[in-house]
């Protein structure tokens, strides 16, 4: 900078000295060129100009440099100013953005690990957080873009649901927003990956990337990791060419066919491909209660048995989807509230679900056999 000041200083002395010449030289072939409009005019007026100080036309050119130099150092000036403005407006936004999304993504995980909530005191998203990530659009491509708001769109979905007293779809509402951003077997292992140190070891690569453009400078970067502890420092997760492995808290493999849902409870036991259940499997609910087995094709059963469905007497289902025994038998009161129902097993060939004949008994029947087995089961 220095340097800099000290040849544009050397310049506006030098360079009059280099034009003044220049201008006298033009200026004694002017007067033969104004003499053939009015001789004595051009002789004259020339002639009175030669006569003016050279010191004057000096002082003169010097002071056109120096109000140009004035002039375009404003201009630029005004310009960074602008620019740094702009900057500082952006950084503020993109600091604002980020603590809104680390906060309340931490918080949505760490909603996770209690069981049981009533409430749970999400972080609240205004709508002025979407107009703060519209103005740092510039830091991200357009995938990014898009789902740094579907995130924040989640997020604030999440709060309002909770501020609405909306429990009962608060977790399904947070399970959507893990799904989103963390890496595919959360959703299969979540019981045990919940256990981890932070949501962000288990954060896919979109969102570590979110993550990282967000962050202040002084936050350290994100990396994915080939192996994630729990908090008692047990591995949980172990990742080897795009393949996962999942350990249980005391570090014993767990088989990688197998979903627990949020209470540890196994709901379904078999083959996997793609992330889906592909193959041969079994469904349960609580206390290993099969409900279905056979063989899938992209999560849905296509062959196989689906067992104790609620049917009425045309063999119509009690409602619109299946309703198996074990999930409504508390609802009935009394052997009149089931009257006219009964209980059955489907077939399944080629996607199509068929009555087993055979099957069907009486609901009053099937629910005296069912508690009888969980008594068993229990003792």
């Amino acid at each position: 900078m220095f340097l800099k000041i000290i040849l544009t200083a050397i310049f506006i002395v030098i360079f009059p000295f280099l034009v003044i010449p220049l201008l006298f030289s033009v200026m004694n072939y002017l007067p033969d060129v104004f003499s053939f409009f009015s001789f004595n005019l051009g002789r004259e007026f020339f002639a009175e100009i030669q006569l003016n100080s050279y010191l004057t036309l000096y002082l003169s050119i010097i002071s056109i440099i120096v109000s140009a130099i004035i002039a375009i150092s404003l201009f630029r000036f005004e310009r960074q100013q602008k620019r740094r403005e702009k900057e500082q407006q952006q950084k503020q936004n993109k600091e604002m953005v980020f603590f809104f999304f680390e906060r309340a993504i931490t918080q949505a995980f760490n909603s996770q690990q209690e069981i049981f909530w009533n409430s749970f005191d999400f972080v609240d998203i205004s709508d002025n957080i979407f107009s703060r990530i519209n103005s740092i659009k510039s830091l991200m491509n357009n995938e990014q873009f898009m789902l740094l708001n579907k995130i924040i769109d989640k997020l604030k979905n999440t709060y309002e649901l909770e501020r609405d007293d909306n429990y009962p779809v608060v977790r399904p509402a947070v399970d959507e927003l893990m799904e989103l951003i963390t890496i595919p077997v959360y959703s299969t292992f979540q019981y045990h990956l919940k256990q981890s140190k932070s949501v962000w070891d288990l954060s896919n690569k979109d969102t570590i990337e979110l993550y990282n453009i967000l962050a202040p400078d002084d936050k350290a970067k994100i990396y994915s990791k080939d192996k994630i502890l729990n908090k008692d420092g047990n591995v949980i997760l172990e990742t080897e060419n795009e393949l996962f492995r999942v350990f249980d808290s005391d570090g014993h493999k767990i088989c990688e066919a197998k979903i627990f849902d949020f209470e540890g409870t196994l709901i379904y036991e078999g083959e996997f491909e793609n992330h889906q259940r592909n193959g041969q499997g079994v469904e349960y609910l609580y206390n290993r209660i099969k409900t279905k087995e056979g063989t899938r094709q992209d999560g849905e059963l296509v062959d196989g048995i689906i067992y104790n469905v609620l049917i009425w007497e045309d063999k119509s289902l009690f409602a619109d989807q299946l309703c198996f025994l074990a999930d409504e038998i508390y609802s009935f009161s009394s052997p009149e509230s089931y009257d006219g129902l009964y209980v059955c097993s489907f077939s399944v060939n080629n996607g199509k679900r068929h009555v087993i004949d055979n099957s069907i008994k009486p609901a009053e029947l099937a629910i005296e056999n069912f508690k009888m087995e969980q008594d068993l089961f229990d003792n």
